[in-house]
């Protein structure tokens, strides 16, 4: 099946490719020189319908003052050029005749601007812009998220919920969210991507984006969304970059240390860069767990907390380089890769009581260590088939691999406190995951209202996963067959989509597509072949419409269907125990959930406010808990739940009081049904709750900014748990040191208290009480420097994206 499916996929590739025909367009090209007839290098050109002066293409001049505009139609023009301490100036009008190309007269910037030394253009982006389908966190324009890491801005985002315990992420009250860097989606554990922001720098971010209603070219998956995180790009000609460095300590934790840099070196047709980033910090995290049961007429209650002294260390990187191979075609290879580190050293407590009596106390020593790596390549052909018709060809391979240790020295106590026995366990788990993703993407212009998007995209994955629990016994180590298990998965998903942009009248655009995916699943052990065996295809339209009532007024609609596919370590089962009656696992029988969405939005000037509604079928839900009341064994699995429905409403209210004081106001409310399953008795949970995060921007004399953060949540879902309310507060103050000294800036995060997770079920009619206080973060205090270097001369981005976009999270 599997032979058959990549002939298939290769066929298609070829079908593709031979498309690539080229048609015949004119060209539009000259020289710029200063007044002493000198070539004018970086030079900013623009190609201006004359009619109504509209830009119709941009471009910046080479070392000998040249610039050439490829595939324009006949039409009458004029160029403007530019250059900072030069005046504009216009070239004359010429017009521009069917398969005719145009040397332009040579074009001499005559004029230099007389007494000008400096020239500062500076334009800030608000923290938080909401946009038609996403909201865009500016994470480099906030000096509260400076020295931070990539989670921690997570944690301070509108209608996120960060869980570091289970290590899952929620947006909007819905689960299964999908997480891109630079738009490729990171296809590794979920876990491993949380541990991964949480060591990840914010100096080499640019923005985060929270996209709600993905189109059809992005994958089925997540239907909570996406979280795309926008590495810094440089777009200079020449050699440039900036570095930071950042220092701090966090209260109650330790210290946390930073840095960050990234280059960029242009040079003809070449393009090279690449950035790096490291991070550590020592959260030193605290957990108290509780759950009660009834075993007959006796009542159990188990009381557990954990002290962790813990660090997070991560290095990240990227290089790559593009390649102008003629005017039509640019080729490139990105190379990526991260170390994550995360270690900590553990003392557990966990005392159990029979009805109301203190019966046996368990002191757990456990240590764990847990390194994360991945590398992936990436190679991207972009053609240029003609002005309106572009093909775009990714290959990518993806290499992960999770080793994680971990060891229990269990001493058993009576009430009285007299030692009964010591027992030793420890526990691996490896996990090399292999990824082969192939993409075509085509887009062109069908007629003068109609714009079309294509593509086929495969992916091939294939993990094992080795997961062994050892105990000692007599001095031996025994293996634990209960626990000890050896998985392989293959897996191959097909995707084919189009969509169409249709402009349907002045006022009014609307975009349709669809998508259809099939997957092929296999997953077996040692033991057992064709544990999951699963063969499925789906279709996913999507529909927006967009349109202005007037200049400030506009409205959008959006359908979406998405699919939530059971994660690879789902599937493959893991084990890990907080004591020796409560572990975590996972669950090969888990299905598919399905979710459509709509939403609505209209907008006022920039005022936005939404308004979506989402039914899920066959939930997925993450440790859900599974409780023996007669071993009092507690197990933490995901599981399919019947359904769930969500509905909410966001406000945006950004504000300009004075001429240095902005304000922006997030508001996000929620209500969210959960028809769920425990032991096969319906269980039915609701939630209603309010998000509110507000930022205040100061803007002061000698260069001085202060920046005041606050976010509220009132609580929401998470799974079968209700989660209780949260408060964050954050303060930071920037200096601008001069035109080339970089800035300085110190911020504190949490300064009135650092927020925890509280999360509860409360059915005792199920015998399933339980609940929880973690503690993660701690207040911590950051001294940041940052510095620009090189050249600052602007060079057009190259416009591409690359094969695994839609790939890198499903590993979760």
């Amino acid at each position: 099946m599997i032979h058959r499916l990549k002939l298939l996929v290769s066929k298609l590739f070829l079908l593709s490719l031979t498309s690539a025909i080229c048609t015949a367009q004119s060209s539009v090209g000259g020289i710029i020189v200063d007044a002493d007839e000198k070539p004018m290098e970086g030079a900013s050109v623009l190609l201006l319908n004359f009619k109504d002066s509209s830009l119709a293409k941009g471009s910046v001049t080479t070392k000998q003052g040249s610039f050439v505009f490829e595939h324009i139609p006949a039409n009458s023009y004029l160029i403007a050029c530019s250059f900072t301490g030069f005046k504009d100036t216009y070239s004359p009008v010429f017009s521009v005749s069917s398969d005719k190309d145009i040397s332009l007269p040579v074009i001499r910037i005559l004029e230099k601007v007389a007494n000008l030394d400096k020239v500062t253009v500076s334009a800030k982006k608000p923290l938080f812009e909401q946009k038609i389908d996403r909201m865009v966190i500016n994470v480099m324009n906030s000096i509260t998220n400076t020295g931070s890491t990539a989670l921690e801005v997570l944690m301070r985002s509108p209608g996120i919920t960060v869980n570091q315990q289970n290590n899952t992420l929620s947006m909007n009250g819905k689960d299964g969210v999908v997480v891109m860097l630079n738009g490729k989606i990171n296809r590794m554990p979920i876990e491993a991507m949380v541990q991964l922001l949480g060591g990840m720098s914010s100096a080499n971010i640019e923005k985060i984006e929270l996209i709600t209603t993905p189109p059809t070219n992005f994958d089925a998956e997540g239907n909570a969304g996406f979280i795309n995180i926008v590495l810094k790009k440089n777009t200079q000609f020449g050699t440039n970059g900036s570095a930071s460095v950042t220092a701090g300590y966090g209260i109650g934790g330790g210290p946390v240390t930073s840095t960050g840099i990234n280059l960029n070196h242009r040079i003809e047709k070449w393009n090279f860069y690449g950035d790096y980033s490291f991070a550590r910090t020592m959260p030193n995290t605290e957990i108290i767990l509780y759950r009660k049961v009834m075993n007959g007429s006796n009542k159990v209650e188990n009381f557990m907390n954990s002290d962790r002294d813990d660090f997070r260390r991560n290095h990240s990187g990227r290089i790559g380089i593009d390649y102008e191979i003629n005017k039509k075609t640019v080729a490139g290879i990105l190379l990526s890769g991260f170390s994550n580190l995360y270690g900590m050293k553990a003392v557990n407590n966990s005392r159990i009581y029979l009805n109301k009596t203190l019966d046996t106390t368990i002191i757990i020593n456990n240590p764990e260590r847990h390194p994360l790596d991945s590398y992936s390549a990436n190679f991207n052909i972009q053609h240029q088939l003609s002005s309106d018709r572009q093909l775009s060809v990714n290959v990518d391979y993806i290499y992960y691999r999770d080793a994680n240790t971990l060891s229990y020295l269990n001493d058993f106590y009576k009430g009285n406190g007299s030692l009964l026995y010591s027992e030793r366990t420890k526990s691996s788990k490896e996990t090399p995951i292999n990824f082969w993703v192939a993409t075509v993407d085509h887009t062109m212009k069908i007629g003068k209202q109609i714009d079309m998007e294509a593509g086929l995209k495969t992916t091939f994955s294939h993990f094992i996963n080795d997961v062994r629990v050892e105990r000692e016994i007599q001095n031996r180590w025994t293996l634990d067959n209960n626990f000890t298990s050896k998985h392989n998965l293959e897996e191959i998903i097909l995707a084919a989509y189009t969509s169409f942009n249709i402009k349907l009248g002045e006022k009014t655009n609307a975009k349709a597509g669809l998508r259809y995916e099939y997957t092929n699943s296999n997953l077996g052990s040692e033991v057992k072949k064709n544990i999951v065996d699963r063969h499925y295809g789906n279709l996913f339209p999507s529909l927006f419409v967009s349109h202005a009532i007037n200049e400030k007024t506009s409205f959008n609609f959006s359908y979406s269907r998405r699919i939530t596919r059971p994660t690879f370590n789902d599937m493959a089962p893991f084990v890990y125990f907080v004591d020796p009656n409560t572990v975590f696992s996972g669950n090969p029988a888990l299905q598919p959930s399905f979710a459509n969405a709509v939403k609505w939005d209209y907008l006022l000037k920039q005022f936005v406010f939404s308004l979506s509604y989402t039914h899920e079928k066959n939930t997925i839900t993450n440790f859900s808990p599974r409780v023996d009341p007669i071993t009092n064994r507690h197990t933490l699995v995901a599981e399919n739940q019947k359904d769930k429905d969500i509905l909410s409403v966001t406000v945006s209210l950004p504000f300009t009081i004075t001429k240095g004081w902005t304000m922006q106001n997030n508001i996000s409310g929620y209500w969210q049904q959960l028809n769920a399953f425990y032991k096969g008795v319906p269980l039915q949970i609701t939630q209603r709750n309010i998000n509110l995060n507000s930022t205040q921007s100061f803007t002061l004399p000698k260069n001085f900014t202060i920046e005041l953060n606050g976010a509220y949540q009132s609580g929401g879902l998470f799974g079968i748990y209700k989660i209780r309310s949260t408060t964050s507060l954050n303060f930071g103050v920037q200096k601008k040191l001069g035109v080339n000294g970089g800035t300085l800036l110190f911020n504190v995060t949490d300064f009135t208290g650092v927020p925890h997770l509280r999360f509860s079920v409360d059915a005792p009619e199920h015998n399933l009480v339980t609940n929880g206080d973690v503690k993660f973060t701690a207040t911590t205090l950051k001294l940041s420097y940052t510095k620009r270097f090189g050249k600052l001369t602007l060079k057009e981005n190259r416009s591409r994206k690359t094969g695994s976009e839609e790939e890198r999270q499903r590993v979760q």
